[in-house]
């Protein structure tokens, strides 16, 4: 398989857990700690790009494009499902909160910037990457300026 069709399986496979995860992620937001929930959804968006940093440009970007499509679309989907279930739960137990519009726009922006997260760590990785390239090389160029400037052959 080439690295387009494994950098997209492990999509898939972090895009799926990643969706089972989304529900968990929003009632810990509602119900929990705010913190706690977008700390978890950070460090999974950050786990999958770390994850992709052996692919190519080509190949890990369309990757991570693709677990967030399934991730936040599926997860969305899993929890349209479940709330209804979560909510019964949590009231026969203790007492649910229940996130304003507004508050569920803020969970939406901040869950969005999570996503961003997975892209800012691949392309900072292929940044830094590239700077240490560009500096090696430089200095390569630079001792080999230094040799040349000191041979005797090149004087006339």
């Amino acid at each position: 398989m080439n690295d387009t069709g494994q950098s997209v399986k492990k999509a898939l496979l972090y895009g799926f857990a990643g969706a089972l995860l989304f529900p968990l992620v929003y009632e810990c937001y509602a119900n929990v700690m705010q913190g706690l929930a977008i700390f978890i959804a950070a460090a999974g968006c950050v786990f999958v790009a770390v994850k992709l940093f052996p692919y190519k440009c080509k190949d890990a970007l369309p990757a991570i494009a693709f677990f967030i499509v399934i991730s936040a679309g599926l997860g969305l989907f899993l929890e349209i499902m479940a709330h209804d279930s979560v909510v019964s739960f949590l009231e026969k137990n203790s007492k649910y909160f229940h996130l304003s519009f507004k508050e569920t726009v803020y969970f939406a922006a901040k869950i969005f910037v999570c996503y961003l997260l997975s892209f800012i760590v691949y392309l900072g990785k292929v940044g830094i990457t590239s700077a240490a390239a560009k500096i090696r090389s430089n200095g390569e160029k630079t001792a080999d300026y230094i040799d040349n400037a000191f041979d005797d052959d090149n004087e006339e």
